[in-house]
């Protein structure tokens, strides 16, 4: 009797897939080598300025990512990778294979890490602030990793909130219901002030928390991504403008030299722009906010 693991279930499950299911999300599987001198760089600069403890890349070391072809959930655990100058697998599982892979991850969801001798490591925000403290990402220091966490946390329920809206409503009404919750004296307008007023309080030099770069200003670049690039009808791509220091996190990590780099290769992969997801064409765009 031959013992089933989740792990070789989804090696199998993806190998078999076929080309025929990856269109429109191309090839499934992409192997990142981060610029060495960019990577080392910023690796130096997040550890000085965040007080991070000594950076162990090693239990990251052939790792792979696995979640769907979109930004989702799963794009900041990427591109924190991709900054910490980790050499990792981006596995992306297109739609008709996910209910064959959904039994074989631990918790029935995506993202997952999956480490090289095998095990699965899962739950977005867990994942992230795993690669964060491995790549000199996340603070050692308590009260800045509390700051980290705290803005993470409020990103999640700020996702949470755009979500209620207009749940349930007929398209149009929904829409209205969005377009409501995002302008001025509306639910989701206050609560991306107030994300606004704590990177002005804890952030510095166009950062979220502390003065360069950490998991907290990924994830909001990342989330206001979605927020403005359609993921949510209803809402306007101009939702973030009245927010300069929201505008000025998604400026500062769209003009990382690794972000740049990641972003450029995915354009390159995809051919144009255009054919990357309307929430990729935004991220990309961030640089020249």
């Amino acid at each position: 009797m031959v013992a089933f693991t989740p792990t070789i279930g989804l090696t199998l499950i993806l190998s078999s897939c076929g080309t025929d299911l990856l269109a429109p999300l191309a090839r499934p599987i992409h192997h990142y080598h981060p610029p060495v001198d960019t990577a080392a760089t910023t690796r130096t600069r997040c550890a000085r300025m965040l007080g991070a403890a000594t950076q162990d890349t090693g239990l990251l070391s052939g790792c792979r990512l696995i979640y769907f072809g979109l930004p989702g959930r799963g794009e900041a655990i990427r591109l924190a990778l991709a900054i910490g100058g980790v050499d990792f697998e981006d596995t992306r599982v297109p739609f008709p294979a996910w209910g064959r892979v959904k039994p074989t991850t631990p918790w029935g969801t995506l993202p997952v890490l999956e480490l090289a001798d095998g095990s699965q490591l899962a739950q977005a925000r867990s994942v992230l602030r795993l690669v964060g403290k491995c790549t000199s990402l996340y603070p050692a220091d308590p009260l800045l990793a509390h700051r980290v966490d705290e803005l993470m946390d409020a990103l999640e329920d700020l996702g949470v909130t755009i979500t209620n809206a207009g749940q349930g409503l007929p398209k149009e009404e929904k829409e209205t219901a969005r377009l409501t919750a995002v302008s001025e004296g509306g639910v989701v307008y206050a609560m991306l002030a107030k994300i606004d007023a704590f990177i002005e309080a804890n952030g510095a030099g166009g950062y979220a928390v502390g003065a360069d770069m950490s998991i907290a200003s990924i994830l909001t670049f990342t989330n206001m991504g979605r927020l403005v690039g359609g993921v949510f009808c209803g809402v306007p791509p101009s939702v973030c403008n009245p927010f300069p220091n929201i505008q000025a996190v998604r400026k500062t990590v769209g003009s990382n030299p690794a972000v740049v780099a990641w972003y450029d290769a995915r354009v390159d992969k995809q051919g144009a722009l255009s054919s990357l997801s309307p929430v990729e064409q935004i991220l990309a765009r961030c640089r020249d906010l």
